[in-house]
């Protein structure tokens, strides 16, 4: 009984992701209630993501650094360039410039390899970008953040380094343990149920995200709504330019690229701003979520039409 909801969240997956932001929008309460969760379901979304991942394809992934090495440069480097550049040339207010420059030098967002799974691309490709671009970040973002618009962060790679370390270490190891202990092919018989766990795992994060962001929208309508759009327009732009930037590769793996090129995690760095997340930041970091929720369900005929396979679990 219990994996019958559970089959339902996967196989209608995007749409329900979309209601989830809205849940946490209308019921301030609610998001209130969930918002002190967050960092630990963003580990069980990972968990969870180990979990689902094909190991085989993942390790030949890794047999071509070269093209990973090329897609981490894009969406590490190329990407927070063309963000500065594109927010001098819009003339975006200080704030917002800076909240879309460090959100385009995040590496790609945890939750991404099942959102990935639930539109029919490569989980295993969106996996190993995800985990290569969060180690390789604390190099890349300070001094990209801090030469592009001029914001110290004070991220001590060091530190940084070792949490995220024990973060995916523990992530890696408990799923490896649930492999074992669940066995492979009942995992492999239950994938349509384990794409819903994920789903409704991002829904509550969605819920708890949105605390907050109602009484703002109230407040500061036209800030908000200027913030959403920038966030939206970015998405939708880094994963246009990343698809084509590496139209060479195979068609899955260039859809892969585009949906990581778009959808960057912007809470490891937001968590370590201290002093300097401003309210600003803040509300920025609330609106990079809309993209993350809305666009699936909006794009998943898109990639179809494009070449992504059935989402994972549907025959």
């Amino acid at each position: 009984m219990m994996l019958r909801p559970l089959a339902l969240l996967g196989r209608h997956g995007t749409w329900f992701l979309a209601i989830g932001l809205f849940t946490g929008l209308v019921l301030p309460p609610l998001a209130t209630l969930v918002r002190p969760a967050l960092n630990a379901l963003i580990f069980l979304l990972t968990v969870a993501a180990f979990l689902g991942i094909d190991w085989a394809a993942l390790a030949a992934h890794a047999r071509r650094p070269l093209v990973l090495a090329l897609v981490l440069g894009w969406t590490l480097a190329v990407a927070p360039v063309a963000a500065a550049l594109a927010a001098w040339a819009l003339s975006l207010p200080l704030p917002l410039a800076q909240g879309l420059v460090l959100w385009a030098a995040s590496p790609p967002l945890i939750s991404l390899p099942a959102i990935a799974l639930l539109l029919g691309l490569d989980g295993a490709l969106a996996l190993i970008l995800m985990v290569s671009g969060i180690f390789l970040m604390p190099f890349t973002l300070p001094p990209l953040v801090l030469g592009l618009i001029g914001l110290k962060l004070g991220i001590g790679i060091l530190p940084l380094m070792e949490k995220l370390v024990l973060f995916i270490g523990a992530a890696a190891l408990l799923a490896a343990a649930l492999r074992r202990l669940i066995g492979i092919e009942r995992l492999r018989r239950h994938a349509l149920e384990l794409s819903g766990l994920n789903v409704l795992i991002l829904l509550l994060f969605a819920i708890g995200i949105m605390s907050g962001v109602g009484p703002r929208l109230l407040a500061q309508p036209r800030q908000v709504l200027l913030y959403a759009a920038t966030a939206l327009g970015a998405n939708l732009a880094l994963q246009a330019l990343s698809f084509l930037a590496f139209a060479f590769l195979p068609r899955l793996s260039a859809l892969t690229v585009g949906l990581v090129g778009g959808n960057n995690n912007m809470a490891v760095v937001w968590a370590t701003l201290g002093a300097a997340a401003s309210p600003e930041l803040t509300l920025f970091f609330a609106m990079v979520q809309l993209p993350v929720y809305v666009l699936p369900a909006a794009l998943k005929p898109v990639y179809r039409r494009l070449g992504a396979g059935r989402p994972h679990g549907l025959a």
